[in-house]
Formats: structure tokens, C-alpha cells, sequence
């Protein structure tokens, strides 16, 4: 009789304790039992690192086509768990498609025989007890795992592109200054208003090694699917997902998506309310203020122009008749050989009837308008000389005060507190007072110091919160400033601060047209 050996190793053998599982164990163990058993060996099928679960196990699938073809009358592994711990495929081959095939099937360790037709059930029983242990051991281990994400440390086996592996600290990230290059580039470009497509073109254009060709140029052994034939170039979801991804300012983002179950290799993404989010845990590429920026501009995303950048004012010019956006129409050359470019109704221009107006507005006239409002307001509400607001006036001032106040007096009393207790020890170590004066004394000290420790951290709390509010909204004060000198406006400074632009009709008779600003803050 012919026999084929089959023998399997995966991760989850690395969670049992004392028993060689090795692959060149169980094939000298199956040797010996064939020799023994005066069986031929017709082939050795092994397969390496794949789940007990995993039915695309290509050494097992192979054997699995041999026994269809009647190549061999036996099957041996070590246990019954080696061929699968799946309970399906205990019924569909060992109780099913053997038997149809003439295929004995013999496992040495759990003495499983299919020529023993008595022992069916203890097989069937086996089959239950392997899948739940895999299902047991999948639950443990994601539990593991999430525990790992939620202190925030990378469990991925591959580094976003920006960054990479420390190697002094499992778990952590360190940033790879030559792609962190990279990604500080493609934020400034978005910043100035160019969209994904324009800047993936750039980088190939440049020739710059996409994420996954920088990968495999830097001798990580990283593998794509065959059906994108594209990878080595930067496409426009590529960079999308990068201007949208929170781990480049510093915070550890997992738990994006998971397995439908332990027995499917299938995942599904989940809503961003059940991401596992830990901030700070690495060093930033993009620093926050940008970042948050970036993400302003893409909630208001919209169709580049034809050079593959955002007009400024982009779906924030409206019309003051109907409400409906304003786009830009054709250009007209001027003298100086720039282009003069104009923006009319939208509605006008599809329903005249609904929408009178037929004006069209002259676009550099209004982000110059745009700009020389911001600046004026920059000048007015930024600038310390042109505010004169007492500091003993500004209630959000009076408030921290008093906060500091009150947390100095709280300690102050805690320190008191403290002291009237030891001094209270000694009272009744001297016998000035007894054990029961002691006690109640005691407990009422304890007590106010409690209360007082409690609203300490409470104000300490908000005092922190308060000031990093405060540095925020300097942060974004700073950034204003910058912005607004710049000689023309760009789409940052519009998402920054313009809601929307509305434009009313010309006046006939004088000429003039109504235009409202209407500010984000």
C-alpha cells in the first residue's frame, strides 16, 4: 500500500508548552510508523506556517488532488489536528470523500483510524474540541492584541511609509528621514492647493519610488497583490489616504479593520467611532496646526482646475439671487498677457428663469477684495498694540485666576492638614487626648484633606486643559499672521477663514456689485 505523510507547522504552535511540533519531528515519526507498518511512501506533503483553519494550504490541497486521483491509499499525520482543525473538513474528507475514494486516513498520536468504523465519533469529537480550541486561542490572542494597540504600540508587520521599525523598542516607530521627506512634501503641496491627482503625477513624473517600490528597494520583503500591476507608481488614493492618516502627527491609529471570523480570511473596514486611537506615541512628521489644516481643505475638497490646482475660492462663491455656487467661465487675455478670469451663476446658466443673474464677476477683483479683508481683520483683532481690552476685564482671565487662587489656598490647607494630623499623633501618644478623641479627630482631617485633594485635581485638570486651549488658539493666531502675507490668496487661507463669498447682481444704473464675506469665525 501507498502512503503519503502530511505534515503542517503555524504560529499557533508556538503556544504549546513542552511538545516538539517541529516538521522534521512529525516526518521521522510518520517514517518510522510507515516503515513499520510496511507501508510505500508514495510523497511527503508539508506545509509551514498556515492555520489548522486555512483551506488555501498549498501542500495540503496538492494531496488532496493525488487522493482524488487514487495515487495513494493512505493518509498519515501525526494528529488529527495536523490535517485540520476545521470540523468541515473532518466530515467532508475523513467521513465523506476518503471513504468515496478508498483513502484510509490514519493519525499515529490520537490513534484515529478510519478503517475503525467504532471509533467515528471520537473522531467527530476530536474535530469539536480542535475547532474550539482554535476558536478559544483566536479570541485570546485578538484580546492580546488589542491590548497591545491600545497602549499604543504598533503590532503591524510593516511600517507606514514615513517611518520605520525601532529597532531598540518593540513596538515603537522611529521616523525614516529619507520617505518622511517625502511626506512632508506631499502636505505642503496640498497646502498650497494642489490636489491628489496633480501631486501623484509630480512625484511620478520625478520618478519618486512609490510607497511600495521604497519598500521593496530598501530590502523589505514586502508583497502586493498580482492584480495591481501599478504599484510602483504613486496613484491618487495613495496620497488621499496619506493626507488623511493621523499617524503623521504623532498618534498611533489601528483597529482600522478586522476578520470576519477566525475561519475566513475576509475583513471588513469598521466605522472610524471603533478605531483604536492613542495620540502621542511617536515622533510627528506633519506637526498638528498643518495637519489639522490639510484636513479642513479636504472636507471641502473639490475638482481641481485644469493645471491640477484648487481654485482658491472653490465652491465658496455663491450667488446673492438664488444661493447656487458660482463657476468659473472662460478666461480672457489681458494686455500684460495674464488672463482675466470670471465666475457667474450656476443656476442662471442652467434655468434663466429661476435665477436673474446673468452677471459675470471678475475672479482676481474678488480674492484680491477677499484678501485685503483678511488682512484687515488680521491687523484689527492679532495685532497686541491694537488691543485694549484691560486684562482684569477678560472673564475667560478672571476665571483662571481665581482657579489659581483657589488651587494655591486648597494646598496650602492639605499642607495644614497634614501637619494637625502628626501633631495629633503626638497629642495622643502623649496621652493629651484618648484613643477615641484620636479617632474621630483623625477621620475628620482625613476627610477634608480627601475633598481638598479631589477638587485640586479637578482644577488642575481644567487649569491644563485651559492652557492647551490657549496654545492652540495661539498656534492658529501665528498662522494667520503668516498667511495673511502672503501676496495672493491661497486655498489654505480660504478654507482657514472663508465660509463663503456671496455676490449680488450689478446695479444697472451705477454699476456697483453687493458682495458679503461671510467668515468661519
Amino acid at each position: 500500500m501507498k502512503a503519503a505523510i502530511y505534515c503542517r507547522l503555524s504560529k499557533e504552535d508556538e503556544y504549546k508548552i513542552g511538545e516538539s511540533e517541529s516538521i522534521q519531528n512529525q516526518k521521522s515519526m510518520l517514517i518510522q510508523y510507515a516503515i513499520e507498518k510496511g507501508f510505500d511512501i508514495y510523497q511527503i506533503y508539508s506545509d509551514e506556517d498556515y492555520s489548522g483553519i486555512d483551506r488555501n494550504r498549498p501542500a495540503f490541497n496538492s494531496m488532496i488532488q493525488a487522493a482524488s486521483e487514487h495515487k495513494f491509499d493512505v493518509v498519515l499525520a501525526k494528529t488529527q489536528s495536523r490535517f485540520t482543525r476545521d470540523m468541515e473538513l473532518v466530515e467532508k474528507y475523513l467521513h465523506g470523500k476518503f471513504i468515496e475514494w478508498g483513502i484510509r486516513f490514519i493519525a499515529v498520536v490520537d490513534h484515529v483510524d478510519t478503517n475503525d468504523t467504532a471509533n467515528k465519533k471520537s473522531r467527530q469529537i476530536n474535530g469539536l474540541i480542535n475547532e474550539w480550541y482554535l476558536e478559544d486561542l483566536s479570541t485570546n490572542v485578538r484580546s492580546v492584541l488589542d491590548h497591545k494597540r491600545k497602549e499604543g504600540l504598533f503590532i503591524g508587520s510593516f511600517a507606514r511609509y514615513g517611518y520605520c521599525k525601532d529597532p531598540n523598542a518593540k513596538g515603537k516607530l522611529i521616523i525614516d528621514p529619507e520617505a518622511a521627506e517625502v511626506v512632508r512634501r506631499i502636505f505642503s503641496m496640498a497646502l498650497s492647493g494642489i490636489g491628489a491627482h496633480k501631486i501623484a503625477r509630480i512625484l511620478n513624473d520625478e520618478k519618486v519610488p512609490s510607497p511600495t517600490a521604497y519598500k521593496q528597494q530598501h530590502g523589505i520583503h514586502y508583497h502586493i497583490a498580482a492584480k495591481n500591476p501599478n504599484a510602483d507608481l504613486w496613484s491618487s488614493p495613495t496620497v488621499y489616504q496619506m493626507l488623511h492618516n493621523q499617524l503623521y502627527a504623532g498618534d498611533m491609529v489601528q483597529g482600522r479593520h478586522k476578520k470576519v471570523s477566525y475561519k475566513s480570511e475576509k475583513t471588513i473596514w469598521l466605522p472610524q467611532s471603533q478605531w483604536i486611537v492613542v495620540e502621542n506615541t511617536h515622533e510627528a512628521i506633519i506637526d498638528r496646526g498643518t495637519f489639522e489644516t490639510v484636513q479642513m481643505m479636504l472636507k471641502e475638497r473639490t475638482r481641481s482646475g485644469g493645471k491640477g490646482t484648487i481654485h482658491p475660492l472653490a465652491k465658496k462663491v455663491v450667488c446673492g439671487c438664488c444661493g447656487s455656487y458660482m463657476e468659473q467661465t472662460g478666461r480672457q487675455p489681458k494686455a500684460d498677457g495674464t488672463q482675466r478670469r470670471y465666475v457667474r451663476c450656476r443656476m442662471h446658466q442652467r434655468a434663466p428663469e429661476v435665477c436673474g443673474n446673468k452677471t459675470c464677476t471678475d475672479m482676481n477683483a474678488l480674492e484680491n477684495a477677499v484678501l485685503e479683508r483678511i488682512r484687515a481683520y488680521v491687523a484689527d483683532y492679532f495685532d497686541p498694540e491694537k488691543v485694549t481690552l484691560p486684562e482684569q476685564d477678560d472673564p475667560i482671565q478672571q476665571r483662571e485666576h481665581a482657579k489659581r487662587d483657589e488651587l494655591k489656598r486648597l494646598k496650602s490647607e492639605v499642607d495644614r492638614r497634614r501637619k494637625a494630623v502628626q501633631e495629633l499623633y503626638l497629642d495622643k501618644v502623649s496621652g493629651l487626648i484618648d484613643t477615641v478623641q484620636f479617632s474621630e479627630m483623625n477621620q475628620t482631617f482625613l476627610e477634608d484633606v480627601k475633598n481638598a485633594e479631589t477638587r485640586i485635581n479637578i482644577l488642575e485638570a481644567e487649569l491644563e486643559q485651559q492652557q492647551e486651549e490657549t496654545s492652540v488658539v495661539q498656534t492658529q493666531m501665528q498662522r494667520v499672521r503668516e498667511l495673511a502675507q502672503v501676496s495672493h490668496l491661497t486655498r489654505e487661507l480660504a478654507v482657514l477663514l472663508v465660509h463663503r463669498v456671496v455676490v449680488g447682481t450689478k446695479d444697472p444704473l451705477t454699476g456697483e456689485q453687493k458682495i458679503t464675506i461671510e467668515w468661519n469665525f
